[in-house]
């Protein structure tokens, strides 16, 4: 099955309703766009969290905190609840008409703006939210991967870095201590939650984007980054699946005569393979939720990797 199709980072894709980037909104309207033009598909950069200091160099897509957890930078604010507040709704369309306005994406007051607006609308209606049954089933879905972040966002937030080693606690990971972390009635539970009630609208308005691109015959495929951040829940959960003391890169070519240094740890592919490759399978799962196909980046770092 051969067909064309438009491959674009979703930050590009700034419209007139956008809150100065891209977002998950934007795709449907990119989906109109590819059915005019007689295409079929549809490839995006990683879409994944990369929220680690708040600053403009988090915005480099391949470098995320997270294999599963979505970018609060892409939710669609139209899609959430209107504040009831009036003046605070009028002073975020105000910001919205001025970064809109910009030649260029200002990523940390985008950032900024939405995880604001997405912190007011979870007080707005994130008790009850969390309490309807769809939540619950998306929670229970997702809670293996969904309770570790949330409270890796909790103490990047609480410490001010993601850098978890420079944590003064919780550095080490222990289950047992996440567990009362998050623990429902916690003194904690609200500010972890804020990050089941982002993603969860996130796993809402994406799910959305693949309703209608398949409605419309469009494919979409995503893309997967072959590193994990050193900075990431999973290297601080499951250290054991990595080479910590180790940085891919590429060696020296034509494009860079001193080779590359990606910095990601590498693969411990001994101890992939005694669990089964899990972790490659829960991945690629969670990938086909979302996406029809994807793209492996550096797909040959499964075979061999400078390091």
């Amino acid at each position: 099955w051969k067909v064309a199709g438009v491959v674009i980072p979703v930050f590009s894709l700034r419209t007139a309703r956008s809150y100065g980037v891209g977002d998950f909104g934007d795709l449907k309207t990119l989906i109109q766009w590819v059915k005019v033009t007689k295409m079929h598909a549809i490839q995006i950069l990683p879409i994944n969290d990369t929220m680690m200091t708040g600053k403009w160099q988090d915005s480099y897509p391949y470098n995320s905190i997270s294999i599963y957890a979505l970018h609060p930078l892409y939710c669609d604010l139209n899609a959430l609840p209107k504040l009831k507040d009036r003046l605070s709704m009028e002073r975020f369309l105000m910001k919205q008409q001025r970064l809109n306005a910009l030649k260029e994406i200002d990523y940390e007051q985008v950032i900024a703006l939405k995880m604001e607006y997405l912190q007011m609308a979870f007080a707005q209606e994130g008790k009850a939210l969390l309490e309807s049954k769809d939540f619950k089933t998306f929670f229970e879905n997702n809670k293996d991967w969904l309770i570790d972040y949330a409270a890796f966002s909790y103490l990047r937030d609480l410490y001010g870095t993601a850098e978890f080693p420079k944590w003064p606690e919780y550095r080490k990971y222990n289950k047992k201590e996440v567990e009362r972390l998050t623990k429902k009635d916690g003194e904690n539970y609200e500010k972890v939650a804020l990050y089941y009630y982002i993603q969860y609208q996130l796993h809402l308005q994406l799910t959305a984007v693949r309703n209608e691109a398949r409605k419309e015959g469009v494919i979409i495929k995503g893309d997967i980054p072959i590193g994990i951040s050193r900075n990431s829940v999973e290297a601080w959960s499951q250290p054991h699946l990595f080479n910590l003391d180790g940085q891919a890169g590429a060696p020296p070519d034509d494009f860079s005569k001193d080779g590359q240094n990606w910095g990601f740890p590498t693969y411990n592919w001994d101890a992939m393979a005694e669990e089964g490759y899990s972790w490659w399978i829960r991945r690629f799962q969670k990938m086909a939720e979302y996406f029809d196909a994807y793209r492996i980046d550096h797909v040959l770092g499964f075979f061999r990797i400078w390091e």
